[in-house]
Order: C-alpha cells, then sequence, then structure tokens
C-alpha cells in the first residue's frame, strides 16, 4: 500500500474528474474533499428517495439510465414544481441541485434573472387575429389539427428548412399558439413567452409559480388592454389569464384543492367560459411510503373568463372516494382516477364538451374511466357516457406478475386510457366524432348518443404504444400515429376513413442509423395535417411529412442531428426527442418543440423551438 498524500490527493482529483465532469482540474484538497462529502450525500439521498422506483423501474417510470438522459434541469423541475415534489419534502433548491448533478454529471442551468430576455423586439406590434392563425391545442374547438389556410402548399414542403431557433429551459414544454405575427408558448420551468414569429424575438416573458405544458389560448377580452388575452393552466391545477400583449396577470384560480391535481390538457374559451380539463399526479405514488391511494378524480370546470369565477364543475364520477380493503387486506381508497390528460372538444351546435378520460386508480371500478364522455356546456350535466375498457385500474409501478405490492389494483390493468383528444368531424349531413386509444384501436362515435359506429386496431397498443398524444382529421380522412415501442409492434403513421375506419395506408416509421441514445421508432406525437400533406414526428427527433394520399414520406428532418446558435443567444442549442407536441402551421411557417425526456427519451437534448420555412427565408 502506498501511503502518500500526494498520490491521495490525485487519486481523488482523478476519481472526481469522472464522477463529476465539467469541474475545473486540479483541484486543492480542501474543495476535493468537500465535493466528495458533498457526492456522498447526494448519493444517500438517492438511495433513501429515489431508488427504490428508479433502480427497478416498471411502466412509466423512468430508469437511472433515463434520468441521466434527461439531464439535471429536467429533474430539478420534477422535484421542484412537478409530478415529483412530494418526495422532495424538506430538501433546500441546494441540495435539489446536488443531487441532480450527482445523478446526470452535470449541473442544472441557473434561474433565469428578471427582466428582459437578451432578443428583446424592439417595438411592440398590435395583436391582430387571422383566419390562418393556429389557437391552442387543436387548432379549432374540433380538434381537428387540420390547417386549411397554411400558406405553404404541399409541393413545398420539401423545401421547409430551419429559418430560426430558439432555446429555452424546461423539460415537457407546450407546443405553440400563434395568433397573427405573434407567437405564445409556456414552459416546464414556469416561464411563458410571447415571440415574434418571423423573428424570433421575446416580446415579453411572465414568470409563473407553476410549472406548465398546456399550449396557450388567446382570446378577446374586452377589458384587457389590448383587447386579447391568454388562457394558461399549470401543475398546480390553477389558471391564469394574462394581457396578450404585455404579459401583465388579470386574474388566477385555483380550481382543484387536491394535492396531486395538475392541468395537462389545454383548456378551450368558447362563448366568455373557459374549460379546464384536469388530471393528477397521484398514478405514481406507489411507493410513497404512508399514503393512502387514491382520492383524485377527473374533471371539467367551467369558469367565467371575465372574472375567473366558477361557473360548475362536473366529475368523471360522482361517487365520493371512500375507504375499502383490497385483496390483500390493505386499505386503500375508491373510486378514483379518470383523469382528463388533453383538451376538450366543443360542439356548439349540440351545446355540449366532449372529453376522453383515463384509467382507474384503485380496484373500485367507475364508467367513467377509459371513456368518451359527453357534457352540457352550460350545466356541466353528462349526457352520455361510452366507456370502452371497463376495468382499467391501474397505477404507475404496479407489474402485472409476480408478487404485486398491497399499494396496487389487483388485477392490475393494462393502462390503455385515453390521451389524446377527441375530433368532431361533420361526414356529409351527420357529424362523427373519433377517438384514439393507448389499445391501439380508434373509435368512430355517434355525437348524438355515444353509441360506437366503428372500430379499428391499427396497433399493438400497451401502456407505451397506441394513440399516444394526438390525431388530425381533414374532411375525408382521420390520420393516425401509432407508437407501440419495442417488439411486436407496428410504429408509424396510418389513413382512415372518416366513415367506414378502413384503413386506407400504413407507413411504418423508418428505421434509421442510430447510436444507443436514438434507436426509438415510436411516433407518439401528435399528427398535424394541412391539404395535401400530413407531418407526424417520432421519438428519434425525426419530424417527417406525408404525401396525404398515398402515405409516401415526402420530407424528412432529423431535429436533434444538429446544433444550433438560437435567436436568444444560446451556442450550441440541440433538440431531442419529438413526443407530447405537435407540428403548428400558419403563413408559411411550421413551428416545432423539440426536446421531450420522458419515459421514452431516446438521449439528452436540450428545449429548442424550432421555425421552419420554404428554404429559410
Amino acid at each position: 500500500m502506498i501511503k502518500n498524500s500526494s498520490y491521495s490527493i490525485v487519486t481523488t482529483t482523478v476519481f472526481l474528474s469522472l464522477v463529476i465532469p465539467g469541474v475545473s482540474w486540479p483541484l486543492d484538497p480542501p474543495a476535493a474533499v468537500s465535493m466528495l462529502r458533498d457526492r456522498s450525500a447526494a448519493r444517500e439521498m438517492y438511495q433513501a428517495r429515489c431508488a427504490s422506483c428508479h433502480d427497478h423501474p416498471t411502466d412509466r417510470i423512468p430508469s437511472i439510465d433515463a434520468l441521466i438522459a434527461r439531464g439535471p434541469d429536467a429533474i430539478v423541475n420534477a422535484l421542484v414544481q412537478g409530478p415529483m415534489r412530494t418526495m422532495a419534502n424538506g430538501l433546500s433548491r441546494a441540495e435539489i441541485d446536488g443531487l441532480a448533478t450527482s445523478i446526470t454529471g452535470r449541473a442544472p442551468l441557473p434561474v433565469l434573472p428578471a427582466g428582459l430576455d437578451p432578443n428583446p423586439c424592439r417595438k411592440a406590434d398590435p395583436i391582430k387575429s387571422a383566419p390562418d392563425s393556429w389557437n391552442g391545442w387543436g387548432v379549432d374547438e374540433a380538434n381537428t389539427r387540420f390547417q386549411p389556410q397554411p400558406s405553404l402548399r404541399a409541393r413545398d414542403v420539401p423545401n421547409l428548412k430551419v429559418k430560426w431557433t430558439f432555446a429555452y429551459p424546461g423539460s415537457k414544454n407546450s407546443q405553440v399558439t400563434v395568433i397573427g405575427d405573434r407567437l405564445f408558448l409556456d414552459s416546464n420551468v414556469g416561464k411563458i413567452y410571447s415571440l415574434n414569429a418571423k423573428t424570433g424575438c421575446v416580446y415579453w416573458r411572465h414568470d409563473a409559480k407553476g410549472a406548465m405544458r398546456t399550449a396557450p389560448v388567446v382570446t378577446s377580452f374586452a377589458t384587457s388592454p389590448s383587447g386579447y388575452a391568454v388562457v394558461v393552466g399549470d401543475d398546480r391545477a390553477v389558471v391564469t389569464l394574462l394581457d396578450a400583449r404585455s404579459g401583465k396577470e388579470l386574474w388566477a384560480t385555483k380550481i382543484e384543492d387536491h394535492p396531486r391535481a395538475m392541468i395537462t390538457g389545454a383548456p378551450k374559451v368558447h362563448d366568455g367560459v373557459v374549460y379546464v380539463p384536469l388530471s393528477s399526479a397521484e398514478e405514481i405514488t406507489t411507493f410513497e411510503p404512508n399514503y393512502v391511494c387514491c382520492t383524485f378524480r377527473g374533471s371539467v370546470v367551467a369558469l367565467n373568463l371575465k372574472d375567473g369565477s366558477k361557473i360548475w364543475k362536473t366529475y368523471t364520477t360522482d361517487d365520493e372516494p371512500k375507504p375499502f380493503k383490497n385483496a390483500v387486506g390493505h386499505e386503500l381508497m375508491g373510486p378514483a382516477g379518470g383523469a382528463i390528460w388533453s383538451s376538450p372538444t366543443i360542439d356548439a351546435k349540440r351545446g355540449v364538451l366532449y372529453v376522453a378520460t383515463g384509467d382507474s386508480y384503485t380496484d373500485i371500478d367507475h364508467i367513467g374511466s377509459d371513456a368518451i364522455i359527453a357534457m352540457d356546456l352550460k350545466t356541466g350535466e353528462i349526457k352520455w357516457i361510452n366507456q370502452v375498457t371497463a376495468k382499467d385500474n391501474f397505477i404507475v409501478g404496479c407489474p402485472r406478475t409476480g408478487k404485486i405490492p398491497a399499494t396496487c389494483p389487483t388485477p392490475v390493468g393494462p393502462d390503455v386510457d385515453f390521451g389524446s383528444s377527441v375530433i368532431l368531424r361533420a361526414i356529409g349531413d351527420k357529424d362523427i366524432l373519433i377517438a384514439g386509444q393507448k389499445s391501439g384501436v380508434v373509435y368512430g362515435i355517434d355525437p348524438d348518443t355515444g353509441k360506437t359506429l366503428w372500430r379499428n386496431k391499427v396497433g399493438r397498443g400497451g401502456a407505451a404504444g397506441g394513440v399516444e398524444w394526438g390525431m388530425a382529421a381533414d374532411t375525408n380522412n382521420v390520420y393516425v400515429a401509432i407508437a407501440d415501442a419495442g417488439a411486436d409492434g407496428k410504429p408509424g403513421l396510418n389513413a382512415l376513413n372518416l366513415t367506414t375506419g378502413e384503413t386506407l395506408w400504413h407507413t411504418a416509421t423508418p428505421v434509421v442509423p442510430c447510436n444507443a441514445k436514438r434507436c426509438r421508432v415510436a411516433q407518439s406525437a401528435p399528427v398535424t395535417a394541412i391539404p395535401g400533406a400530413v407531418f407526424s414526428g417520432a421519438v428519434d427527433g425525426h419530424l417527417r411529412a406525408y404525401d396525404a394520399n398515398t402515405g409516401t414520406i415526402v420530407w424528412d428532418f432529423d431535429t436533434a442531428a444538429e446544433s444550433y446558435d438560437t435567436v436568444n443567444g444560446v451556442k450550441g442549442a440541440r433538440g431531442g426527442a419529438l413526443d407530447a407536441t405537435g407540428p403548428v402551421l400558419s403563413k408559411g411557417m411550421l413551428f416545432q418543440h423539440s426536446g421531450y425526456p420522458g419515459v421514452m427519451m431516446v438521449g439528452g437534448g436540450q428545449n429548442l423551438l424550432m421555425a421552419f420555412s420554404v428554404n429559410g427565408k
């Protein structure tokens, strides 16, 4: 054994260089010892609070490798204001930063300072709504995700090139809204932006108190200085209204007191009322000690646009959760679940809205889970419910075979709930609802009765399969992306006839040369359509355009292949996976958020808003 102090210091330095990259070396001995001590504390913190789940991941729980790929900022966000904030109770921000650094080997970004961003717009242009805008999640109240006036011809799509990029912190950030020449977007670190669509300069940034991922919705608002307002929802179940020109808060309303409640689906605004869907993070409480699951019920809340006051609230099940003992004698609560993850669909002609719901959390079944529900716009009264999958009782981390934790439902359901919005479309003098499920099944439903008219299973489906985030429909067809990660799946894009549900064409997700971080081929991102072309993104970062008639790929762009110097001064920024947000088209431009550190994340990457135009002009 060599007993030499200099050897000890060198060994410590080499060890630290391996576990904490990015630190300047050499360090003096006290600094090295201090960093080792901090590293050890962070590892103990991980073992105590995180290892039981992330060292033995199941379903949507990310592995330690997936956490490393996500990067430190995603971890900090999840612990500070995201779904894992209860696991961080009692930790300081410095301890959380240390934990994220310990896991990933990289330090998180600093908190953004207040004030102007590096690239402010020189003048505050007036907001002018236009028929070719893209407002909210699905471009219209029917959630068709079809842009009839893109100012972009299908034959020009192969010439789309990057015009500018904008980098911003966060992870599961929002899809953009385009109103005239203005963009609106929010982020998973609570930053809301208004940008110029042509240049990417910043009109304003609003620093909110909660994480956001809902597509902003712009509405006329007579009492705001600009005449327009922006509606957003956050992970605290708070709905906020901002002046569209200045970003100033006009009102904020908390619509649910459940500690795990959050808003993931974009609100809808119709006739002076804001309709807000509620989801929750209670589905990931499996390994939390002493937590009695589950008490959250999905709901829609209607608010008065004028002041944010509540008009009505309707749950996906009328029965309040009550204690019961499951098959192994463990005390739980139920019924629970039926979360609404997606944006409601407005049917003004019938005076109703439609929502698609998530699974049930415990053994107490309820008909409002894994269902399409119609509610009266004025009263919230449920008109009909079409439950397509019963007994899908599920919470994350429950194995379907072997020893099942006492907190899990028995048997464990397949987790094939709805994550995408319902589409309302006219077929001649009749209407039809289209709903896509994680089971891989697409349904055609009668909007008057809720009766299923047709069904087509176009993918294997499963917890990480089937229809994940959304479809698009023109006047003839519905375009369906299928995730189906893993073996025996059918990932790709499909065109189905609206009237019959018949499959017209299927184009498999191309398998491209990859590395260890970018080999997934799942197509889970929402689809967008324009006349003659359909856009669909994959988790390997590729955004592709397809001929609407044949399914032939006419444009393929890898959003994660290159680094970019962004318009807001970030050097060498990169994108990542395409997952929860789809492309938005307006005034001849396409906007796509690249980077989604979810369970199916394919690599580190950052968060990049990419603006495309024909030949980049």
